[in-house]
């Protein structure tokens, strides 16, 4: 009987352990994604590209005309973005588009907001970025 008992508070202080520390981790989530405007948080911006943009064509992303990122198949860049005027920009790699380089986009990124963009083939010879 007494065994039984043991194996049952400790059950029971694993069952509590475990409830704790996922309750901790969902209030710790709600801090980290607060969309809270503050004068001294950096904006944030995301790129993602789309499913369908190839698999063997990379997106070359530039901030301000310097490469930020290169991502694959079924990669984003997510990354702070100190406030103020921005050019967006991407290049494919291998260089598919057979005119013009995608359309730059500009963006005065305010504290604590959110920027999202796509990396897309709106049409068959020039990919873009697009806001969402």
């Amino acid at each position: 009987m007494k065994r039984s008992t043991k194996c049952s508070g400790i059950i029971l202080v694993a069952i509590v352990c475990a409830f704790v520390t996922g309750s901790s981790i969902k209030a710790q989530e709600v801090i980290v994604n607060s969309t809270r405007a503050n004068s001294g948080e950096p904006a944030r911006l995301i790129v993602n590209r789309s499913a369908n943009f190839g698999l063997n064509e990379s997106v070359n992303l530039l901030i301000d005309g310097k490469t930020v990122a290169l991502l694959a198949f079924n990669e984003s860049y997510d990354a702070p973005l100190t406030v103020g005027k921005h050019v967006l920009s991407i290049a494919t790699d291998p260089n598919t588009y057979s005119r013009e380089t995608p359309k730059p986009i500009t963006i005065a990124a305010q504290p604590g907001k959110t920027y999202t963009f796509t990396a897309v083939w709106p049409d068959p010879e020039q990919a873009a970025l697009v806001a969402n």
